[in-house]
């Protein structure tokens, strides 16, 4: 729980911390609590951040695997993926607790907040405290976008090959609106690969996959990633 949200029961600070010292609430950090007995949870800590205005959403392999799409069997202590532009720090008893990797920068043209972000919603529609999530599309493209110094292209490979229900309206939406031509490049190498039936629906002239030159993506293998448009003889 947040200030805010024991504000918006009638619960003042000092009320809180009168409920702290009778061993009802547990104080996390500033403005953050759990009850008492409580378990927390990363996707409970995750919603108490954004109920408290840090503008961050669980994504990319985090997400995917929130959805069903996870390739290695979750074994407990994963990393947890953020994503939140202008977010500069998470509080220290979340990093505390949790393992996070807090990605700012902007992988799609769209706005700050998480209204305004692109394919995100609540992991439970109808739980007003769940946390804002990636839909599968973008997840697969904020996963990529980690390739090769934060993700192996091997796991990403594994993990894509199981996405055959992509839709073709969300991923061209995304694909146009995309600002790293690696990304793009390195979804239809591998969804190629795969052969994913989404690539069939989607429209590439209203893409911009780059130059024509090959795109080198040097890791624990190098790729040449070429545009699907253009050829690279000109």
């Amino acid at each position: 729980m947040t200030t805010r949200q024991l504000a918006e029961w009638g619960i003042s600070r000092q009320l809180a911390h009168r409920y702290i010292q009778n061993g009802w609430l547990e104080l996390l950090g500033y403005g953050y609590y759990l009850r008492t007995g409580d378990i927390l949870t990363d996707k409970g800590a995750v919603a108490a951040l954004e109920a408290n205005g840090v503008r961050v959403h669980i994504g990319g392999k985090s997400a995917l695997a929130l959805k069903g799409f996870a390739h290695y069997l979750s074994l407990g202590g994963e990393k947890i993926y953020l994503y939140g532009k202008g977010v500069r720090s998470l509080p220290a008893w979340f990093t505390e607790k949790f393992d996070p990797v807090l990605t700012t920068g902007q992988l799609f043209a769209e706005g700050d907040s998480l209204q305004e972000r692109l394919c995100v919603g609540p992991l439970e529609e109808n739980d007003p405290h769940s946390p804002v999530v990636s839909e599968p599309e973008r997840a697969v493209l904020e996963l990529l976008d980690l390739v090769p110094k934060q993700q192996t292209l091997a796991e990403a490979r594994q993990i894509i090959e199981g996405l055959y229900s992509l839709r073709s309206k969300k991923m061209q939406h995304l694909l146009e609106r995309c600002k790293k031509v690696k990304v793009k490049r390195l979804f239809w190498e591998l969804a190629g690969e795969l052969k994913l039936p989404v690539l069939e629906r989607i429209d590439t002239s209203a893409i911009d996959f780059g130059a024509a030159a090959n795109y080198i993506l040097a890791g624990e293998k190098t790729l040449a990633l070429k545009n699907p448009v253009r050829s690279t003889d000109g």
